[in-house]
Protein backbone atom coordinates (compact mmCIF):
# COMPACT_ATOMS: atom_id res chain seq x y z
CA UNK A 1 0.00 0.00 0.00
CA UNK A 2 2.75 2.14 1.31
CA UNK A 3 4.56 1.55 -2.03
CA UNK A 4 2.20 2.06 -4.59
CA UNK A 5 1.76 5.23 -3.15
CA UNK A 6 5.19 6.28 -2.54
CA UNK A 7 5.36 5.53 -6.70
CA UNK A 8 1.92 7.57 -7.16
CA UNK A 9 4.07 10.35 -5.36
CA UNK A 10 6.89 10.40 -7.13
CA UNK A 11 5.53 9.91 -10.61
CA UNK A 12 3.37 13.28 -10.38
CA UNK A 13 5.89 15.19 -8.86
CA UNK A 14 8.10 13.94 -11.65
CA UNK A 15 5.38 15.13 -13.65
CA UNK A 16 5.37 18.58 -12.36
CA UNK A 17 8.74 19.19 -12.29
CA UNK A 18 9.36 18.50 -16.06
CA UNK A 19 6.47 20.49 -16.64
CA UNK A 20 8.03 23.51 -15.27
CA UNK A 21 11.38 22.99 -16.49
CA UNK A 22 9.71 22.83 -19.88
CA UNK A 23 8.11 25.95 -19.62
CA UNK A 24 11.21 27.64 -19.11
CA UNK A 25 13.40 26.40 -21.02
CA UNK A 26 11.10 26.18 -23.71
CA UNK A 27 10.72 30.02 -23.49
CA UNK A 28 14.35 30.77 -23.59
CA UNK A 29 14.57 28.89 -26.39
CA UNK A 30 11.65 30.74 -28.13
CA UNK A 31 13.08 33.67 -27.42
CA UNK A 32 16.72 32.71 -28.54
CA UNK A 33 15.51 31.39 -31.82
CA UNK A 34 13.03 34.09 -33.20
CA UNK A 35 14.22 36.90 -31.40
CA UNK A 36 17.71 36.78 -31.36
CA UNK A 37 19.96 34.28 -32.97
CA UNK A 38 18.69 35.75 -36.85
CA UNK A 39 20.21 38.57 -35.52
CA UNK A 40 23.82 37.73 -34.46
CA UNK A 41 26.69 37.71 -36.87
CA UNK A 42 26.96 34.23 -36.92
CA UNK A 43 23.17 32.55 -36.58
CA UNK A 44 23.29 29.07 -34.92
CA UNK A 45 21.67 26.24 -36.88
CA UNK A 46 19.71 22.86 -35.63
CA UNK A 47 22.70 21.59 -33.31
CA UNK A 48 23.55 24.68 -31.99
CA UNK A 49 19.95 25.55 -31.14
CA UNK A 50 20.05 22.46 -29.52
CA UNK A 51 22.36 22.68 -27.13
CA UNK A 52 21.30 26.27 -26.29
CA UNK A 53 17.92 24.25 -25.04
CA UNK A 54 19.72 21.74 -23.20
CA UNK A 55 21.92 24.18 -21.64
CA UNK A 56 18.81 26.35 -20.53
CA UNK A 57 17.50 22.88 -19.08
CA UNK A 58 20.70 22.34 -17.36
CA UNK A 59 21.18 25.78 -15.59
CA UNK A 60 17.42 25.88 -14.42
CA UNK A 61 17.48 22.12 -12.96
CA UNK A 62 21.09 23.17 -11.23
CA UNK A 63 20.26 26.37 -9.72
CA UNK A 64 16.70 24.54 -8.17
CA UNK A 65 18.31 21.99 -6.98
CA UNK A 66 21.10 24.04 -5.17
CA UNK A 67 18.23 26.17 -3.85
CA UNK A 68 15.51 23.42 -3.41
CA UNK A 69 13.18 24.75 -5.38
CA UNK A 70 11.70 21.41 -5.73
CA UNK A 71 11.36 20.32 -2.13
CA UNK A 72 7.21 20.25 -2.35
CA UNK A 73 6.55 18.33 1.17
CA UNK A 74 8.84 19.18 2.90
CA UNK A 75 9.98 23.08 2.34
CA UNK A 76 7.27 25.78 2.98
CA UNK A 77 5.42 27.76 0.18
CA UNK A 78 7.09 31.03 0.22
CA UNK A 79 10.44 29.31 0.58
CA UNK A 80 9.81 27.02 -2.62
CA UNK A 81 8.54 30.27 -4.19
CA UNK A 82 11.40 32.33 -3.21
CA UNK A 83 14.00 29.70 -4.42
CA UNK A 84 12.52 29.12 -7.49
CA UNK A 85 12.22 33.06 -8.50
CA UNK A 86 16.75 33.03 -6.84
CA UNK A 87 17.13 29.71 -9.77
CA UNK A 88 14.69 31.78 -12.56
CA UNK A 89 17.11 35.31 -11.56
CA UNK A 90 20.24 33.10 -12.49
CA UNK A 91 19.03 31.43 -15.15
CA UNK A 92 17.93 34.89 -17.01
CA UNK A 93 21.24 36.18 -15.64
CA UNK A 94 23.21 33.54 -17.49
CA UNK A 95 20.86 34.07 -20.77
CA UNK A 96 21.90 37.46 -21.00
CA UNK A 97 25.30 36.63 -20.61
CA UNK A 98 25.27 34.21 -23.75
CA UNK A 99 22.67 36.49 -25.53
CA UNK A 100 25.44 39.04 -25.51
CA UNK A 101 28.25 37.28 -26.05
CA UNK A 102 26.90 35.77 -29.17
CA UNK A 103 25.59 39.25 -30.81
CA UNK A 104 28.77 41.23 -29.60
CA UNK A 105 26.87 43.65 -27.75
CA UNK A 106 25.52 44.09 -24.88
CA UNK A 107 21.83 43.55 -25.68
CA UNK A 108 18.64 45.19 -23.70
CA UNK A 109 18.21 43.90 -20.56
CA UNK A 110 14.81 44.69 -19.91
CA UNK A 111 13.15 41.71 -21.75
CA UNK A 112 14.74 39.35 -19.37
CA UNK A 113 13.51 41.64 -16.34
CA UNK A 114 10.30 41.28 -18.04
CA UNK A 115 10.56 37.22 -18.38
CA UNK A 116 12.15 37.01 -14.63
CA UNK A 117 8.61 38.63 -13.46
CA UNK A 118 6.56 36.41 -15.70
CA UNK A 119 8.42 33.41 -15.01
CA UNK A 120 7.94 34.36 -11.13
CA UNK A 121 4.55 34.55 -11.24
CA UNK A 122 4.47 31.10 -13.12
CA UNK A 123 6.72 29.72 -10.52
CA UNK A 124 4.37 30.92 -7.32
CA UNK A 125 1.42 29.79 -9.08
CA UNK A 126 3.40 26.40 -9.61
CA UNK A 127 4.26 26.05 -6.25
CA UNK A 128 0.89 26.28 -4.77
CA UNK A 129 -0.66 24.28 -7.30
CA UNK A 130 2.09 21.51 -6.42
CA UNK A 131 2.15 21.79 -2.67
CA UNK A 132 -1.80 20.99 -3.03
CA UNK A 133 -1.68 18.33 -4.91
CA UNK A 134 1.26 16.92 -2.58
CA UNK A 135 -0.46 17.02 0.56
CA UNK A 136 -3.68 16.13 -1.18
CA UNK A 137 -2.21 12.68 -2.60
CA UNK A 138 -0.11 12.41 0.84
CA UNK A 139 -2.51 12.71 4.09
CA UNK A 140 -0.30 13.47 7.54
CA UNK A 141 1.15 10.61 8.83
CA UNK A 142 0.08 9.37 12.31
CA UNK A 143 3.44 10.24 14.32
CA UNK A 144 5.02 9.03 17.50
CA UNK A 145 7.73 11.10 19.08
CA UNK A 146 10.32 9.51 20.90
CA UNK A 147 12.57 11.59 23.08
CA UNK A 148 14.90 11.44 26.13
CA UNK A 149 15.45 14.74 27.76
CA UNK A 150 13.73 18.42 27.78
CA UNK A 151 16.15 19.59 25.16
CA UNK A 152 15.61 16.95 22.61
CA UNK A 153 11.62 17.28 23.46
CA UNK A 154 12.74 20.96 22.56
CA UNK A 155 14.58 20.52 19.69
CA UNK A 156 11.63 18.37 17.51
CA UNK A 157 9.42 21.76 18.07
CA UNK A 158 9.82 22.77 14.35
CA UNK A 159 9.23 18.80 13.39
CA UNK A 160 5.46 18.85 15.67
CA UNK A 161 4.52 22.46 14.07
CA UNK A 162 4.89 20.56 10.58
CA UNK A 163 0.62 19.41 11.02
CA UNK A 164 0.60 18.56 7.12
CA UNK A 165 3.21 16.10 6.68
CA UNK A 166 2.96 14.22 10.21
CA UNK A 167 0.19 14.10 13.16
CA UNK A 168 1.61 13.42 16.65
CA UNK A 169 -0.49 10.96 18.42
CA UNK A 170 1.87 10.33 21.36
CA UNK A 171 5.14 11.80 22.64
CA UNK A 172 7.02 9.37 24.69
CA UNK A 173 10.13 9.45 27.55
CA UNK A 174 12.48 6.76 26.15
CA UNK A 175 13.58 6.72 29.95
CA UNK A 176 10.14 5.51 31.13
CA UNK A 177 8.91 3.79 28.40
CA UNK A 178 9.97 0.24 28.31
CA UNK A 179 10.80 -0.99 24.45
CA UNK A 180 7.57 -3.39 24.25
CA UNK A 181 5.69 -0.84 25.38
CA UNK A 182 6.62 1.80 22.60
CA UNK A 183 6.33 -1.44 20.28
CA UNK A 184 3.31 -1.50 21.06
CA UNK A 185 1.88 1.21 20.30
CA UNK A 186 3.47 1.53 17.28
CA UNK A 187 1.22 -0.75 15.82
CA UNK A 188 -1.38 2.28 15.33
CA UNK A 189 1.17 4.86 13.63
CA UNK A 190 3.09 5.23 10.70
CA UNK A 191 5.84 7.20 11.70
CA UNK A 192 8.42 7.45 14.70
CA UNK A 193 10.30 10.74 15.62
CA UNK A 194 13.37 9.77 17.35
CA UNK A 195 15.35 12.23 19.20
CA UNK A 196 18.60 12.59 21.96
CA UNK A 197 17.56 8.16 22.51
CA UNK A 198 20.31 6.28 23.87
CA UNK A 199 21.77 4.43 20.91
CA UNK A 200 20.60 0.89 21.96
CA UNK A 201 17.30 1.98 22.54
CA UNK A 202 17.10 3.60 19.10
CA UNK A 203 19.03 1.15 17.04
CA UNK A 204 16.10 -1.76 18.44
CA UNK A 205 13.31 1.11 17.46
CA UNK A 206 15.22 1.50 13.96
CA UNK A 207 15.32 -2.16 13.25
CA UNK A 208 11.42 -2.60 14.41
CA UNK A 209 10.50 -0.32 12.07
CA UNK A 210 12.14 -1.63 9.13
CA UNK A 211 10.80 -5.05 9.85
CA UNK A 212 7.14 -3.86 9.98
CA UNK A 213 7.29 -0.59 7.08
CA UNK A 214 6.97 2.19 9.48
CA UNK A 215 8.95 5.32 8.65
CA UNK A 216 11.88 6.36 11.07
CA UNK A 217 13.24 9.68 11.47
CA UNK A 218 16.48 10.26 13.42
CA UNK A 219 17.68 13.14 14.56
CA UNK A 220 21.66 11.87 14.41
CA UNK A 221 24.03 12.91 17.43
CA UNK A 222 27.83 14.22 17.04
CA UNK A 223 29.02 11.05 17.01
CA UNK A 224 26.77 9.79 14.38
CA UNK A 225 27.59 12.13 11.78
CA UNK A 226 31.16 11.59 12.66
CA UNK A 227 30.86 8.04 11.56
CA UNK A 228 28.82 9.04 8.61
CA UNK A 229 31.82 11.07 7.38
CA UNK A 230 34.21 8.31 7.64
CA UNK A 231 35.57 6.27 4.82
CA UNK A 232 33.82 2.76 4.62
CA UNK A 233 36.73 0.16 3.82
CA UNK A 234 37.36 -3.74 3.99
CA UNK A 235 39.34 -4.98 6.17
CA UNK A 236 39.77 -8.85 4.99
CA UNK A 237 36.38 -9.50 5.00
CA UNK A 238 35.01 -6.87 7.84
CA UNK A 239 33.65 -3.94 6.31
CA UNK A 240 34.64 -0.87 9.06
CA UNK A 241 34.27 2.99 8.86
CA UNK A 242 37.67 4.62 9.15
CA UNK A 243 37.21 8.02 11.28
CA UNK A 244 40.01 10.42 11.48
CA UNK A 245 40.78 13.94 11.79
CA UNK A 246 39.64 16.09 8.72
CA UNK A 247 42.79 16.09 6.21
CA UNK A 248 42.25 17.48 3.17
CA UNK A 249 44.57 17.16 -0.56
CA UNK A 250 46.70 19.32 -1.42
CA UNK A 251 44.96 20.22 -4.69
CA UNK A 252 41.96 21.49 -2.47
CA UNK A 253 43.81 23.32 -0.18
CA UNK A 254 45.68 24.93 -3.06
CA UNK A 255 42.12 25.82 -5.25
CA UNK A 256 40.21 26.70 -2.12
CA UNK A 257 43.31 29.31 -1.12
CA UNK A 258 43.13 30.50 -4.73
CA UNK A 259 39.30 30.75 -4.42
CA UNK A 260 39.32 33.08 -1.71
CA UNK A 261 41.86 35.04 -2.92
CA UNK A 262 40.58 35.77 -5.68
CA UNK A 263 36.52 36.02 -4.09
CA UNK A 264 37.56 38.27 -1.34
CA UNK A 265 39.63 40.49 -3.63
CA UNK A 266 36.79 40.59 -6.16
CA UNK A 267 34.52 41.42 -3.21
CA UNK A 268 36.33 43.87 -1.48
CA UNK A 269 36.65 45.89 -5.34
CA UNK A 270 32.94 46.09 -6.16
CA UNK A 271 31.78 46.69 -2.29
CA UNK A 272 34.29 49.41 -2.01
CA UNK A 273 31.07 51.62 -2.62
CA UNK A 274 28.65 50.21 -0.29
CA UNK A 275 31.40 50.27 2.59
CA UNK A 276 32.50 53.70 2.66
CA UNK A 277 28.66 54.34 2.61
CA UNK A 278 28.61 52.40 5.87
CA UNK A 279 31.32 53.78 7.33
CA UNK A 280 29.89 57.04 6.92
CA UNK A 281 26.18 56.10 8.69
CA UNK A 282 28.16 54.69 11.42
CA UNK A 283 30.25 57.67 11.61
CA UNK A 284 27.43 60.38 11.88
CA UNK A 285 25.61 58.14 14.40
CA UNK A 286 27.70 58.39 17.25
CA UNK A 287 31.22 59.39 16.08
CA UNK A 288 32.48 56.31 17.42
CA UNK A 289 35.11 53.94 15.61
CA UNK A 290 33.62 52.80 12.44
CA UNK A 291 35.19 49.03 12.65
CA UNK A 292 35.06 46.43 15.66
CA UNK A 293 37.96 43.71 16.28
CA UNK A 294 37.80 40.96 18.21
CA UNK A 295 39.13 37.85 19.31
CA UNK A 296 38.04 34.59 17.64
CA UNK A 297 38.99 30.86 17.02
CA UNK A 298 40.03 29.44 13.71
CA UNK A 299 41.80 26.42 12.33
CA UNK A 300 43.36 24.27 15.18
CA UNK A 301 42.12 26.41 18.24
CA UNK A 302 44.31 29.75 16.85
CA UNK A 303 43.37 33.13 17.76
CA UNK A 304 42.92 36.30 15.54
CA UNK A 305 41.23 39.51 15.06
CA UNK A 306 38.06 39.60 13.11
CA UNK A 307 37.41 42.80 11.79
CA UNK A 308 33.56 44.27 11.14
CA UNK A 309 31.45 46.73 11.07
CA UNK A 310 30.62 48.17 14.37
CA UNK A 311 26.66 47.69 14.91
CA UNK A 312 26.51 48.27 18.55
CA UNK A 313 27.22 51.06 20.92
CA UNK A 314 30.82 51.60 21.62
CA UNK A 315 30.47 50.24 25.73
CA UNK A 316 28.21 47.41 24.62
CA UNK A 317 30.22 45.09 27.24
CA UNK A 318 31.13 47.27 29.45
CA UNK A 319 30.26 44.13 32.19
CA UNK A 320 33.44 42.51 30.55
CA UNK A 321 30.90 39.55 30.09
CA UNK A 322 30.66 38.51 26.46
CA UNK A 323 27.33 37.61 25.54
CA UNK A 324 25.48 37.20 22.05
CA UNK A 325 23.47 39.25 20.51
CA UNK A 326 19.59 38.88 21.97
CA UNK A 327 16.13 39.35 20.50
CA UNK A 328 15.55 43.37 20.74
CA UNK A 329 18.59 44.18 21.97
CA UNK A 330 19.32 47.51 23.52
CA UNK A 331 23.03 47.68 22.79
CA UNK A 332 22.73 47.51 19.14
CA UNK A 333 22.65 51.03 17.39
CA UNK A 334 20.17 52.33 14.68
CA UNK A 335 22.65 51.93 12.15
CA UNK A 336 23.77 48.60 13.49
CA UNK A 337 20.25 47.53 13.30
CA UNK A 338 19.59 47.50 9.75
CA UNK A 339 23.11 46.48 8.54
CA UNK A 340 23.29 43.54 10.84
CA UNK A 341 19.65 42.79 8.94
CA UNK A 342 21.18 43.23 5.53
CA UNK A 343 24.47 41.60 6.91
CA UNK A 344 26.64 44.57 5.69
CA UNK A 345 28.80 44.13 9.24
CA UNK A 346 30.02 41.47 7.88
CA UNK A 347 31.37 42.61 4.42
CA UNK A 348 35.38 43.53 6.34
CA UNK A 349 35.79 39.88 7.20
CA UNK A 350 36.77 39.85 3.06
CA UNK A 351 40.12 41.02 4.50
CA UNK A 352 40.71 38.38 6.84
CA UNK A 353 39.86 36.01 3.92
CA UNK A 354 42.14 37.80 2.27
CA UNK A 355 45.26 37.77 4.92
CA UNK A 356 44.54 33.88 5.37
CA UNK A 357 43.03 34.06 8.49
CA UNK A 358 39.49 32.92 7.41
CA UNK A 359 37.98 31.11 4.31
CA UNK A 360 34.75 31.88 2.64
CA UNK A 361 33.05 28.62 3.49
CA UNK A 362 34.01 27.17 6.72
CA UNK A 363 32.70 27.08 10.56
CA UNK A 364 32.04 30.77 12.01
CA UNK A 365 34.37 31.91 13.92
CA UNK A 366 33.36 31.80 17.70
CA UNK A 367 34.60 34.07 20.91
CA UNK A 368 37.14 31.62 23.20
CA UNK A 369 34.64 32.46 25.64
CA UNK A 370 31.55 31.50 24.17
CA UNK A 371 33.59 28.55 23.23
CA UNK A 372 35.02 27.39 26.40
CA UNK A 373 31.18 28.20 27.52
CA UNK A 374 29.83 25.62 25.54
CA UNK A 375 32.33 23.06 25.77
CA UNK A 376 31.59 22.81 29.29
CA UNK A 377 28.31 20.89 27.91
CA UNK A 378 29.38 20.22 24.71
CA UNK A 379 32.71 18.62 24.48
CA UNK A 380 32.53 17.88 21.15
CA UNK A 381 32.45 21.55 20.29
CA UNK A 382 35.80 21.91 19.69
CA UNK A 383 35.88 19.73 16.57
CA UNK A 384 34.80 22.55 14.36
CA UNK A 385 38.04 23.80 14.22
CA UNK A 386 39.30 20.81 12.28
CA UNK A 387 38.81 23.02 9.32
CA UNK A 388 39.90 27.05 9.16
CA UNK A 389 37.02 29.55 10.19
CA UNK A 390 34.74 30.61 7.42
CA UNK A 391 32.11 33.46 6.31
CA UNK A 392 29.66 31.07 5.60
CA UNK A 393 29.03 27.25 5.94
CA UNK A 394 26.51 24.44 6.80
CA UNK A 395 25.86 26.30 9.86
CA UNK A 396 24.94 30.10 8.49
CA UNK A 397 22.74 28.04 5.13
CA UNK A 398 20.52 25.58 7.30
CA UNK A 399 20.83 27.06 10.74
CA UNK A 400 20.23 30.70 12.72
CA UNK A 401 22.21 33.25 14.73
CA UNK A 402 20.59 31.44 17.98
CA UNK A 403 20.17 27.60 16.52
CA UNK A 404 21.54 25.61 19.69
CA UNK A 405 25.27 24.98 19.62
CA UNK A 406 24.93 21.50 19.92
CA UNK A 407 23.15 21.56 16.27
CA UNK A 408 25.81 23.97 14.92
CA UNK A 409 28.64 21.85 16.08
CA UNK A 410 26.60 18.90 13.70
CA UNK A 411 26.86 20.80 10.65
CA UNK A 412 29.86 21.86 10.83
CA UNK A 413 30.88 18.18 10.93
CA UNK A 414 28.86 17.61 7.96
CA UNK A 415 30.88 20.29 5.81
CA UNK A 416 33.83 18.85 7.41
CA UNK A 417 33.25 15.16 6.24
CA UNK A 418 32.01 16.77 2.99
CA UNK A 419 34.44 19.25 2.00
CA UNK A 420 34.89 19.49 -1.91
CA UNK A 421 35.22 22.03 -4.72
CA UNK A 422 31.40 21.67 -5.60
CA UNK A 423 30.09 21.67 -1.94
CA UNK A 424 31.87 25.07 -1.26
CA UNK A 425 30.12 26.58 -4.66
CA UNK A 426 27.08 24.98 -3.43
CA UNK A 427 26.92 26.78 -0.40
CA UNK A 428 28.31 30.14 -1.49
CA UNK A 429 25.45 29.84 -3.77
CA UNK A 430 23.34 28.79 -0.70
CA UNK A 431 23.97 31.88 0.90
CA UNK A 432 22.88 34.06 -1.61
CA UNK A 433 19.35 32.74 -0.80
CA UNK A 434 19.47 32.88 2.96
CA UNK A 435 20.76 36.35 3.14
CA UNK A 436 17.09 37.73 1.95
CA UNK A 437 15.88 35.66 5.01
CA UNK A 438 15.42 37.42 8.14
CA UNK A 439 14.69 34.44 10.18
CA UNK A 440 18.51 33.35 9.82
CA UNK A 441 19.26 36.49 11.96
CA UNK A 442 17.03 35.96 14.92
CA UNK A 443 19.40 36.85 17.75
CA UNK A 444 18.92 34.73 21.41
CA UNK A 445 16.42 35.29 24.32
CA UNK A 446 16.71 38.25 25.95
CA UNK A 447 17.93 36.38 29.32
CA UNK A 448 20.64 34.45 27.54
CA UNK A 449 24.37 35.30 27.13
CA UNK A 450 24.87 32.39 24.55
CA UNK A 451 22.80 30.24 22.25
CA UNK A 452 22.26 27.13 24.81
CA UNK A 453 19.26 26.19 25.81
CA UNK A 454 17.82 27.82 28.91
CA UNK A 455 14.56 25.52 29.51
CA UNK A 456 16.52 22.28 30.71
CA UNK A 457 19.78 21.53 31.47
CA UNK A 458 21.78 19.94 28.87
CA UNK A 459 23.70 16.63 29.17
CA UNK A 460 26.93 16.64 29.09
CA UNK A 461 27.77 13.57 27.10
CA UNK A 462 26.05 11.57 24.96
CA UNK A 463 24.41 8.04 25.66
Amino acid sequence: MYKKRYIKEKLVLYFFKVLITAVFSGTMYYTWVNFYNPFVPTPFFKLGNYFLAFLFVVVYVSFVGVFGGFMVGTSSISDLIFSQVIAIAFLQGISYVIFSLLSYRLISVWPFVALILAFSVFAAIWVVVVDAIYFKLHAPRKTIVVFNNVDSYLSLKGIRSMDKRFTVVRTINSEKTPLEELFGYMKSVEAVFLCGVPSDYRNEVVKKCIATGKIAYVKPKISDTIIRGGKTIQLMNVPVYRCKRSNASLAYSVLKRLGDVLISLLGIIALSPVMALVAVAIKLEDRGPVFYKQTRLTLNGKQFKVIKFRSMKIDAEKDGVARLASENDDRITKVGKIIRKLRLDEIPQLFNILSGSMSIVGPRPERPEIAEEYEKTIPEFALRLQVKAGLTGYAQVYGKYNTPPYDKVQMDLMYVANQSVIEDIRLILMTIKIMFVPSSTEGVKENQKNALRSEGKQKKSEK
